[in-house]
């Protein structure tokens, strides 16, 4: 079997073709609509490599085209290892045919179709709720403090990782070719990588919560000679609980509406009409 580190390794017509399909990614989500999504942009993309492949204004082009303009939507940064993959099994595609042998050209639309959804989970969960919400929370952190490392890191913790990813996957597509996504489906290495993902934004987005979110309640009474601070009560109940609250009231508000800007709007009022009570402020 072939090492990782032989695989990964690229001749210069390789390196010349990666870079350029690497580069185009950049622009997957230029062009966008409700019908297609990605796919004009996909399409392309594709268009260069495509007619090295088949040779420009043959019906082999054409046909090819066809196939990369359909509907298409995944997340961008991981698209670099299905337009690879996909370009690889046209290659292979022209050389089968050249020795008169076929390929069934559907499974190169079955896979990029099957790919584009595991991959959109898995690239969301990394960027989505891993690198942004650790570049947040790194941030914020020194923002607060007027530190200009805050969004200096935030782009680097974002970034760095970002292109990183983009260009090996690139690779790993374009030289592993069909056998590469076929074992990974079938051992559930798609599945893994989603869940643990998943589960590490969470506890991110928990630690976030528990550090950036505040909100206490000023309201005091005498009662009985005593004070009661009612701040207290929801302390004894569990540290945390208000900013808590409010975190999953917006969540469940912004997963069934989805419209944030009403969400901070009434934030904003309850926080004047509390302040005006004197219950916060």
């Amino acid at each position: 079997m072939t090492s990782n580190r032989e695989m990964m390794k690229l001749t210069k017509e390789e390196r010349k073709t990666i870079s350029k399909m690497f580069w185009r990614n950049q622009y997957l989500m230029f062009c966008t609509s409700y019908t297609k999504q990605q796919g004009i942009t996909y399409g392309w993309l594709m268009a260069p490599f495509l007619q090295k492949v088949y040779g420009k204004d043959t019906d082999a082009f054409y046909k090819a085209m066809g196939r990369h303009l359909d509907f298409f939507n995944t997340a961008p940064a991981m698209n670099g290892f299905i337009s690879a993959l996909n370009l690889s099994m046209e290659e292979e595609n022209k050389i089968l045919n050249d020795k008169g042998e076929d390929f069934d050209t559907t499974s190169i639309s079955a896979l990029k179709t099957s790919l584009m959804g595991p991959l959109a989970g898995i690239g969301d969960a990394i960027y989505l709720s891993v690198l942004r919400v650790i570049a947040t929370g790194v941030a914020l952190g020194l923002s607060q403090q007027g530190n200009i490392l805050g969004p200096i890191l935030f782009l680097l913790i974002v970034n760095v990782p970002n292109m990183l990813i983009r260009w090996y996957t690139t690779v790993i597509g374009y030289k592993a070719g069909g056998q590469f996504i076929s074992e990974a489906m079938k051992s559930g290495t798609f599945a893994a990588i989603t869940r643990g993902s998943a589960v590490l934004g969470l506890i991110m987005t928990g630690a976030m919560t528990a550090q950036f979110v505040t909100f206490k309640t000023t309201y005091t009474a005498e009662l009985a000679n005593t004070t009661f601070v009612l701040q207290n009560v929801f302390d004894s109940i569990m540290p945390g609980l208000l900013p808590l609250s409010i975190t999953m009231l917006c969540f469940a508000y912004l997963k069934k509406y989805n419209r944030p800007v009403r969400a901070l709007v009434f934030m904003f009022l309850i926080s004047i009409i509390l302040t005006l009570l004197k219950i916060a402020g």
